[in-house]
């Protein structure tokens, strides 16, 4: 056999899983108003029913303006005993189940986040969505990265055994990260290292809240593919 550890189990900080076949983060359009249904956790019981050793589910948008409404919500305690039964039905297949949490930034609309303007790094048109986002003030920076404060902390309290932040796919913290679309001149615009620490920001934020065992995900992309972008070398 190729991959001999695959099936083995691995320990990552508080989490075990019982093999390394991991199921990614993909929207379904399960959870219309965001709130957990029978639907979604039937789904996700029998992916762990299967045998899979980590669910990865997202993408949970942070804030009510940061996703669409058939995302899985977790920006507000109401969401907290939905997601509760979600994370209790994976667990008694023996899984272990993740949350991915994200902010669209210029990749939501503002017909989606009720007429408000999507902000990025930078006022850079988006492609998918034909519209302009406004750029984020230095002042707003450090709200909008508690709010991915927030969401881990309610993952945590909801049963999740870690979470996953989404730095890829194009979104607020990519967003940052790409010189296409970070065209700042102040501390998070400019070189990798500016460029890199909204995110890099966010994970310290997150780890200080909730605490050194908790497992904390990144999901990266290395390569912009686009003319101008960052890449792997």
């Amino acid at each position: 056999m190729k991959f001999h550890y695959l099936f083995s189990s691995v320990k990552i900080n508080s989490m075990e899983l019982r093999n390394r076949i991991v199921m990614s983060a993909m929207h379904l359009g399960y959870t219309p108003k965001g709130e957990v249904t029978d639907r979604l956790i039937e789904f996700y019981a029998l992916r762990a029913k299967g045998g899979v050793g980590l669910i990865i589910i997202g993408g949970c948008p942070i804030d009510e303006y940061g996703g669409m409404p058939s995302m899985v919500g977790i920006y507000d305690d109401k969401f907290i005993a939905g997601l509760k039964r979600l994370t209790e039905a994976v667990k008694a297949h023996g899984a272990r189940i993740a949350a991915q949490l994200y902010q669209a930034g210029r990749y939501t609309h503002s017909s989606m986040i009720g007429g408000k303007k999507p902000f990025s790094a930078s006022a850079v048109r988006s492609r998918l969505t034909g519209e302009t986002p406004r750029a984020l003030e230095l002042h707003e920076i450090p709200a909008v990265q508690d709010k991915f404060v927030e969401a881990a902390l309610r993952a945590k309290r909801a049963g999740f055994d870690a979470v996953e932040i989404l730095g890829s796919a194009g979104y607020l913290i990519s967003q940052f990260l790409s010189p296409i679309t970070n065209k700042r001149e102040d501390d998070y615009g400019g070189p990798l290292e500016n460029r890199m620490r909204f995110g890099l920001e966010v994970v310290e934020k997150v780890r200080a809240a909730v605490g050194p065992d908790f497992p904390i995900l990144m999901r990266i992309a290395g390569n912009d593919f686009m003319e101008g972008g960052h890449t792997n070398r």
